[in-house]
């Protein structure tokens, strides 16, 4: 049960996974103790042509839950859209069970996605979205601009 700031009291019926991170980069990896390493992190890309094909890039994200998701199942979605949202150039999904940390931590789930030959019809801008349980978390956008 949550209560607004006016007194009422509602059921949150939605996953409370926090995204406390979303990056675009030339590369990322999770070492040893769950360290991320991001390297090259970017949100412009500059083509002299379209459709401008990108080589590879990562999708860093790190989320938080609390408590009561612990040993739960959600379905974490990655999208990268046109800027009207008529076209996914990528839509990943994948199941994430929330792991149950050791000590007095919360919860930290790190995903990172690694896109190879993503084709950007134009110039405009895009945008990656995260959601969990097909709500959207967080979003970044990818500026894409004509060299």
């Amino acid at each position: 049960m949550v209560q607004d700031n006016i007194g009422n009291h509602f059921t949150h019926k939605g996953a409370w996974v926090e995204l406390r991170l979303l990056l675009t980069a030339d590369y990322a990896n999770v070492a040893e103790g769950g360290k991320l390493n991001v390297m090259g992190i970017f949100q412009n890309i500059s083509s002299s042509t379209f459709p401008a094909r990108h080589p590879e890039m990562y999708v860093i994200a790190n989320l938080q839950a609390n408590p009561s998701e612990y040993d739960q199942t959600r379905k974490l979605t990655i999208k990268l859209i046109d800027e009207d949202g008529s076209t996914e150039l990528v839509n990943f999904t994948k199941d994430v069970k929330i792991p149950r940390p050791t000590g007095r931590q919360s919860a930290q789930i790190n995903q990172i996605l690694r896109l190879r030959d993503v084709v950007f019809p134009k110039v405009g801008t895009y945008q990656v979205s995260l959601l969990i349980d097909n709500d959207e978390k967080g979003s970044r956008p990818i500026e894409v601009r004509k060299a």
